[in-house]
């Protein structure tokens, strides 16, 4: 029953009462208060509207409200998840590089998350009640030095896992020339993308295509896997073929340490001159992410990229298949960097170079296009670093949802801010 807006702000004053003032990702009383408030709000009975009206009400200070509209999207999510009447299985993939300290609990190591344990406990909250919907998370070993992958096992074994949780390691399939790693030589060509690749492909291998959908994620707590239901939604109600987490949107909300990053600006600046099909999409690196499982094995199969922009050439390809197929959904997205095994890395010259094989292969020939291509291949890491010093204003001062049609600063601009 819809409610009236008295009613309304009474909810949304007694949930900004009932949620957490601020936010840390370590402690899972935080979490658990947050689902307390999701619980609360799911028993008053609201219909979606009435959410998303409460919502945006709170989207005027985002940063004050991050709790409570956090606690509305995993109401969201759950609330659509209740309605689901037909059989459907779900499988979440993630990578694992250096993830030995995050994979413990506080008390074993500081920046200990317990982030297994808990990924499952955030997914059979979501579940639980549908015996229609079965789960699993597929944690992928990267080739981790410090063996991520043994960790999560004991981790799956000691505390009885198994029924939802399976460990993978991506030597063994690099080892047995398994279909899911076809053109790794070794762990070492991959960067998170040839795991998430082969994690998704077993996922479909084992389970099958139909009534079935694959996630991948982080190994971190950055999104709240309780907000699976919000991917979910339009693949199942609108017949999207995958549906991307995006923090880019107006109903995002973001917590996020450090400054704001006009290197990935130009990232996004630069590759949006060289994917042509990805229309209003902005953030492809949110690493919140789902498919219908009928198109897994298409968009897998001999895949350019396995590093970090293999999240690009996904969804250009699934693009490829059906125009529009790919949905943004707004999320809540808390920053874990404490532990992070890529913020000092930020590849992104290299992620350019991938992407400019991507433009080349899968789009016609275009003038523009390939005098962005040959600048990008062109750049040293000295020029790359130079460039990064005077990016211009046309592109610092603009937001990057701009940049889909805002195209005013040419290669040759750039070429001749570092020659």
């Amino acid at each position: 029953m819809k409610q009236n807006s008295k009613d309304l702000n009474n909810i949304a004053a007694k949930l900004i009462d009932i949620c957490p003032t601020s936010i840390d990702l370590i402690d899972e009383s935080v979490e658990n208060q947050i689902l307390m408030a999701a619980n609360w709000l799911l028993s008053q009975e609201l219909n979606a509207e009435d959410l998303y009206s409460i919502q945006n009400n709170l989207l005027s200070d985002k940063l004050k409200y991050v709790g409570p509209i956090l606690a509305i999207k995993l109401a969201l999510s759950k609330g659509f998840i209740l309605t689901l009447d037909r059989p459907l299985r779900v499988s979440v993939v993630f990578a694992m590089y250096k993830e030995h300290n995050r994979i413990k609990t506080q008390n074993e190591h500081p920046h200990g998350e317990n982030f297994l344990q808990r990924k499952v406990g955030q997914l059979r909250w979501l579940f639980d009640e549908k015996k229609n919907i079965t789960f699993n998370l597929i944690p992928v070993d990267d080739g981790c030095p410090e063996g991520s992958g043994d960790i999560a096992r004991n981790i799956t074994k000691a505390n009885d896992l198994h029924e939802n949780v399976e460990v993978l390691f991506l030597k063994d399939a690099v080892d047995k020339n398994l279909e899911g790693a076809i053109g790794l030589k070794s762990t070492a060509d991959s960067q998170k993308g040839g795991s998430i690749v082969y994690g998704m492909w077993h996922a479909v291998d084992k389970y099958g295509e139909q009534d079935h959908l694959v996630l991948y994620t982080d190994a971190d707590l950055s999104t709240h896997l309780g907000q699976v239901g919000l991917l979910v939604n339009p693949i199942l109600k609108s017949g999207k073929l995958a549906a991307i987490g995006s923090r880019r949107e107006t109903d995002s909300v973001v917590l996020k340490t450090g400054v704001r990053n006009d290197r990935g600006k130009l990232f996004i600046y630069l590759w949006k001159r060289l994917i042509p099909n990805l229309g209003e999409i902005i953030d492809t690196q949110c690493g919140f992410k789902a498919f219908d499982g009928n198109i897994v094995r298409q968009i897998t199969d001999n895949l350019i990229e396995k590093k970090f922009a293999f999240d690009i050439e996904l969804l250009l390809r699934t693009q490829s298949i059906q125009p529009g197929s790919v949905e943004k959904v707004g999320i809540a997205w808390l920053d874990s960097e404490a532990a992070s095994t890529t913020t000092d890395l930020q590849p992104y010259l290299s992620m350019l170079k991938a992407i400019v094989k991507m433009s080349t292969t899968y789009f016609e020939s275009d003038e523009s296009r390939d005098s962005f291509a040959a600048f990008i291949n062109g750049l040293t890491d000295d020029k790359f670093n130079h460039l990064l010093e005077k990016i211009p204003a046309g592109i610092t001062s603009r937001e990057p949802f701009e940049f889909t049609s805002y195209d005013e600063v040419k290669a040759s601009d750039l070429r001749a801010l570092i020659d």
